[in-house]
């Protein structure tokens, strides 16, 4: 007779069996499950990946494409440029004056050569510079007064076309010349602002060119900290700011063959360009109409 011990463990080793492989069975489908989410989130990065490629390989191209168009209006703006101002000033005489040693002088002048200009003068007088020689300064005592009657001197020479002594002498030690000539009387002098450092000085050459009759354009870079474009507008002269720009070359050219204004980017512009551009001058007078808020 079988003992009912033995169905017992039968019993149970058959529920132990079934319940194994129940959870045997669950565990391979979840692990399915997951290798499938697995294997579609591959291909979802892989097809995402293909997208920005393919993003990234157009705009490429578009970035060729701007950047050739760039270049072409460079090339063509250059060309414009160039064939505007060309000997646009052949007629004019200019001075050049600058208070610091960090103008870009050379630019200027190259600037101005190409327009045809004739630079009478162009220097950079230095207020600071030590003097060990007692040649240039023995009528003179106080350095303030000195500086004055040197700009006073300068703005003489230019007036009337000539070379005093007192400027010749200063050679070397205040003042460094980049072109001498003095042929001819200035129609204009265009003072280099270099900002607030030369200010005190910029207001004297103003005041003694007015004296004289004589055209002051203030032009300052774009890398200039403290503008003093403000100051210049309200003593009644020509503005430019960024001259280094197209814009700002074509706006001096413009003011030089006889506009007056206060031009460029800056907040105290009132256009960016004169317009019309050029028209001609039987010849330049000295700004004249100039209201409280500049030269209009």
């Amino acid at each position: 007779m079988i003992n009912i011990k033995y169905y017992v463990f039968l019993m149970v080793g058959i529920f132990l069996s079934m319940g194994l492989g129940m959870m045997i069975g669950i565990t391979l489908e979840n692990h399915n499950i997951i290798e499938n989410q697995q294997t579609q989130l591959i291909h979802q990065i892989e097809d995402r990946f293909v997208n920005l490629q393919t993003e990234a390989t157009q705009l490429k191209m578009e970035l060729t494409s701007v950047n050739d168009q760039r270049e072409q209006l460079h090339e063509l703006s250059s060309l414009m440029f160039e064939e505007i101002i060309q000997n646009k000033l052949s007629s004019v005489h200019v001075g050049v004056i600058t208070f610091s040693q960090q103008s870009s002088m050379d630019d200027m002048l190259d600037f101005l050569r190409f327009t045809g200009a004739s630079v009478e003068s162009a220097l950079s007088l230095i207020p600071n510079t030590h003097i060990d020689s007692e040649k240039t300064v023995h009528a003179i005592q106080q350095a303030d007064e000195f500086i004055s009657t040197m700009i006073q001197e300068l703005v003489y020479n230019m007036t009337y076309g000539e070379l005093t002594p007192l400027i010749e002498e200063a050679e070397g030690l205040f003042i460094n010349s980049y072109i001498r000539q003095y042929s001819f009387p200035v129609d204009a002098i265009i003072l280099l602002g270099q900002g607030s450092s030369t200010l005190t000085h910029d207001k004297i050459l103003i005041e003694k060119a007015k004296e004289a009759g004589i055209i002051v354009v203030a032009v300052e870079s774009g890398q200039v900290e403290t503008s003093n474009m403000s100051t210049y507008k309200t003593l009644g002269i020509s503005t430019v700011d960024h001259v280094e720009s197209i814009y700002g070359r074509l706006a001096l050219a413009s003011v030089l063959s006889g506009h007056v204004g206060n031009f460029g980017f800056g907040e105290d512009a009132l256009d960016l360009l004169p317009s019309p551009l050029f028209f001609v001058y039987d010849s330049m007078e000295p700004n004249e109409s100039v209201s409280e808020g500049g030269i209009q």
